[in-house]
């Protein structure tokens, strides 16, 4: 159940201004473990706060008002507008089922306002929501985002500020659009990517965080340690780790989500099978634990699942079977 209530929406301002007991911080970090919607909401919440602390900057404001109207902003509801472009969808009844209840429940982008030093005028802010299919969609500033399944991210519907400024919860690919004067930077987990025109691609799944770069330069930075990053290599780090482990990026698997192919080069079947799942929403597993570390050589592009398992089983003369759920190759 979504606890969105005026006692957390204060706890949740003390967490974010240092202000909070140990016992707060607590309470917070709980319910922040009790539901994913908390997570969700807490990232909004998050990201719209900082908004207002940039513009209440540049004005005198009614303190205890602007507090006031913001979370009266957080709390009045939203709307939704069918904004995305979905690129990949399977051919599955199962894919094709879960499409129709996405548009149902509203595909798209969650808006929510925030207050301004302007009680006339507020601030819009947008999510756009990937569920169960890859989605493509451009930002205010002409950038290109793409998000793998089950991924979101945040932002304000007019980059105003001295940044680009957004959250991403999952994995997106991003093609910015140069500007020297705005730096476009992405917050995920605890970590926080910036660049200035660039492309580049960000997985955040559980406790570890991956960032690769496609062209140009990112700088990439934790809450002790910063390291930039060229085309061709990439940095990962855990949840609650402040160190960047850099290294030159090797995985070519990493866009299949947005060029539809799976490009293998030497590739572990293990993180093969990893792809799959997620693109095919299936569970591959491996009877034989020695299989799981054999290297295949080639690309899949847009092929169906079954072609694709049938050229595994062929490569490595094995079995595959279907079996209450799972894929199993033997």
């Amino acid at each position: 159940m979504k606890s969105y209530t005026q006692h957390m929406d204060d706890l949740l301002v003390k967490h974010l201004t240092g202000e909070a007991t140990e016992a707060e911080m607590l309470q917070v970090e709980r319910w922040l473990a009790n539901d994913e919607a908390n997570k969700h909401y807490f990232e909004h919440f998050k990201l719209i706060w900082e908004e207002s602390i940039q513009l209440a900057s540049t004005a005198q404001v009614n303190e205890q008002a602007a507090w006031e109207r913001f979370q009266n902003r957080v709390q009045e509801g939203s709307f939704t507008k069918t904004r995305s472009t979905i690129i990949w969808s399977m051919n599955s009844p199962l894919m094709r089922a879960a499409v129709i209840a996405g548009l149902i429940i509203g595909i798209a982008v969650v808006t929510y306002f925030l207050f301004n030093n302007n009680p006339g005028t507020v601030v819009a802010m947008a999510t756009i929501q990937a569920t169960n299919t890859v989605k493509s969609d451009s930002l205010p500033d002409g950038s290109i985002v793409t998000l793998n399944k089950h991924s979101q991210v945040s932002y304000p519907e007019q980059f105003t500020n001295d940044k680009r400024v957004l959250q991403l919860n999952g994995e997106a690919f991003f093609k910015v659009k140069p500007d020297k004067k705005k730096p476009f930077e992405v917050h995920t987990n605890n970590v926080t990517i910036t660049v200035v025109g660039t492309s580049f691609n960000v997985r955040s799944r559980g406790d570890t965080t991956e960032i690769i770069v496609e062209t140009g330069i990112v700088e990439v930075a934790t809450e002790k340690q910063t390291v930039v990053l060229k085309a061709g290599q990439k940095a990962f780090t855990g949840l609650n780790e402040t160190i960047l482990q850099k290294q030159a990026n090797t995985d070519l698997l990493y866009n299949y989500y947005r060029s539809k192919k799976f490009v293998c080069d030497e590739t572990p079947l293990w993180k093969l099978a990893e792809k799959l799942n997620e693109a095919y929403d299936v569970h591959i597993v491996f009877e034989n634990a020695a299989l799981r570390n054999q290297q295949l050589t080639t690309i899949f592009d847009n092929e169906p699942l079954d072609n694709i398992l049938n050229i595994i089983k062929s490569t490595f003369n094995i079995s595959v079977i279907k079996k209450e759920g799972q894929i199993i190759l033997r």
